[in-house]
């Protein structure tokens, strides 16, 4: 079960750390861009779920160091490799997000639309 707003801030701090933060002003997004932010998130979610075990369990610093910043760079493949929205894009989708309730809550609901399995 993934638990959106916990998981945007940590996506958002994660993919911040490999490429400037978004100077993109907060605006309204089209529901079709919302959609890919999710399809995104989804994605980049089940990179989170293959790479926390390792990192968490990582005989040493350097070496969960060195494979965080291996699926940091998956993380920011499965959103380049999204339909409809770049990394850049997700980012400034995420920030917004995370100073905007209302646009948190119509990421909320277009995740529930996903089904049961998205939750």
């Amino acid at each position: 079960m993934v638990r959106l707003r916990p998981f945007v801030t940590c996506l958002l701090a994660a993919l911040c750390l490999a490429g400037a933060q978004p100077s993109l002003a907060a605006e309204e997004y089209s529901d079709a861009k919302l959609q890919s932010f999710v399809d995104a998130v989804l994605a980049v979610n089940a990179v989170v779920e293959q790479w926390r075990p390792q990192i968490q369990t990582a005989p040493n610093e350097a070496d969960a160091q060195k494979m965080a910043q291996q699926a940091n760079e998956e993380m920011r493949a499965a959103v380049a490799g999204t339909e409809g929205i770049t990394v850049e894009e997700y980012q400034a989708i995420a920030q917004a997000a995370q100073a905007d309730p209302q646009l948190m809550a119509r990421i909320d609901q277009a995740i529930k639309s996903k089904g049961p399995a998205a939750q």
